[in-house]
């Protein structure tokens, strides 16, 4: 597999059209608008940015019908009725390992540089990226991938175990790499997700703090994803993390998310560039309106438009994978939601919070699960600008009760336009149950992970060949080591 450094070859062409010019006749012909040398600052915010609104429209046209939330009007072949297209994951595929190969370039200019917080950093987002596609994909090449430049242009796979243990191994480096006393150098206007720059404050930066509980917050997802697999020593890892804040800081507020701002403005454009197609031919599910109805959420009128009928304004919602359009009118997503400005998130403060409320529900660690669980409910629901009701938890159906079910139905509602997580985390516990409708044909399911891109049986068919073997298959229907 070869992929272009297309951003490290953008960076360089101001630079390599000038070396030879002179006094003013240089100064004439120097671009502003292009960088003369690539550093490892110029990578971040085009890795951030590409990636954020990647996953931002991953979810919409992926998990959100998926998920059996978003429902289309106009036909019954999509998703939603667990129709795959065996090119689902191609788009993903390569993405994804367009903006690794820009974060190898990131990793060898930080260590030509010495620059340990960029390299933590890269080794962040490179652990990151590698988690999405191996909860996509299972095996993936990992190790020779991203070595063109080596005249590596057929990638071995790695095993599903293997990049997961690379994954935790990193992370575990990048956390001591980080060096609060300094911050970005080369970000000198602060970079789009913290605004880390060279500033200290007392001596120390704010954000490369928060890229640190970026760091180990991805660690304690990482770890929680294969908890149950054999040889990865996932429990100890993270009663240790949970246990030692002051070497492993995670994620204690809203304002420590991993998110991304944008305001809309190019270059900052939205990911949809129309609005409205948010919309278009689209409702919201019975599953969807219901739960939040019966949580009395102020999420709702966040998400969802009213529905009117006859003289009645209501939410409610399709039944999802119906056989036939029901005849009456259904809430429709707010647009608002996919309007900048607006926060692209890589991982939310909810989630860390429903990590350790699962983790002590089952004994892993002492903490007291509810506490989690309500903080994690609190996160999720303020995350959006909305309002926790003062009486939210007196609500039977939204008060703890000690139950994986209880717990993951909140996590789905926090994990709204994260990527693929609300697939990832149903497929590792089954759960919220998933309501199945009168349309999905028989056979028809949730799918387990995407088939590899067909493009790799012309260029890397051996290794392609050797990694379906490993996994069993290359179907939708074939587990991934940590799936229940």
């Amino acid at each position: 597999m070869k992929i272009i450094r297309n951003i490290l070859g953008s960076l360089l062409l101001g630079g390599l059209l000038c070396t030879s010019c002179t006094g003013n006749f240089e100064e004439l012909n120097t671009d502003p608008t292009r960088l003369q040398n690539a550093n490892p600052g110029t990578f971040l915010d085009p890795i951030l940015y590409g990636m954020a609104t990647t996953n931002w429209n991953k979810f919409n046209s992926h998990t959100f019908p998926l998920m059996q939330c978003k429902i289309s009007m106009s036909n019954t072949s999509g998703v939603g009725w667990y129709y795959m297209s065996d090119a689902a994951g191609d788009g993903t595929w390569t993405t994804y390992y367009k903006w690794l190969n820009n974060i190898r370039e990131m990793e060898d200019q930080a260590e030509k540089l010495n620059e340990p917080n960029y390299k933590a950093i890269s080794l962040t987002l490179k652990g990151w990226i590698y988690g999405l596609l191996a909860d996509s994909f299972g095996d993936v090449p990992m190790t020779e991938a991203c070595h063109g430049d080596e005249k590596i242009y057929t990638p071995k796979f790695d095993t599903q175990k293997e990049v997961y243990q690379a994954i935790i191994n990193e992370l575990d480096s990048a956390n001591q790499l980080f060096v609060q006393t300094s911050g970005l150098k080369y970000n000198t206007g602060g970079e789009m997700m913290y605004g880390t720059d060279n500033t200290l404050v007392s001596g120390k930066s704010a954000g490369i703090l928060k890229w640190k509980k970026f760091c180990n917050s991805l660690r304690m997802r990482t770890l929680l994803r294969v908890l149950d697999v054999d040889g990865l020593n996932a429990k100890a890892e993270l009663f240790k993390m949970i246990n030692d804040p002051a070497t492993y800081p995670v994620f204690q507020s809203n304002d420590d998310a991993a998110k991304v701002y944008i305001t809309g403005v190019a270059p900052e454009e939205a990911p949809l560039t129309r609005p409205a197609d948010y919309t278009s031919y689209i409702c919201l599910s019975e599953f969807f309106i219901n739960n939040l109805s019966t949580l009395k959420d102020p999420r709702l009128p966040l998400f969802a438009k009213t529905a009117t009928n006859g003289t009645v304004k209501s939410y409610i919602g399709w039944p999802s994978g119906y056989d036939i359009a029901p005849s009456y009118n259904a809430s429709i997503p707010n647009v608002a939601v996919a309007t900048a400005p607006m926060n692209l998130m890589l991982m939310n403060y909810a989630e860390v919070e429903f990590i350790k409320a699962e983790l002590a529900l089952k004994g892993i660690i002492t903490d007291d699960a509810k506490t989690h669980y309500e903080n994690g409910v609190k996160a999720a629901i303020t995350q959006w600008g909305g309002v926790v009701p003062t009486n939210y938890f007196d609500n039977a159906k939204a008060a703890y009760d000690g139950t994986m079910e209880r717990i993951m139905l909140q996590k789905f509602f926090a994990l709204i336009f994260c990527d693929y997580q609300q697939w990832f985390e149903y497929n590792r516990t089954q759960l919220p149950v998933m309501p199945v409708g009168k349309g999905v044909p028989q056979g028809n399911g949730m799918p387990r992970r995407f088939k590899y891109p067909a493009s790799l049986q012309r260029t890397n068919l051996i290794n392609y060949q050797a990694a379906k073997t490993s996994m069993g298959g290359d179907d939708f229907n074939v587990k991934l080591i940590w799936q229940k």
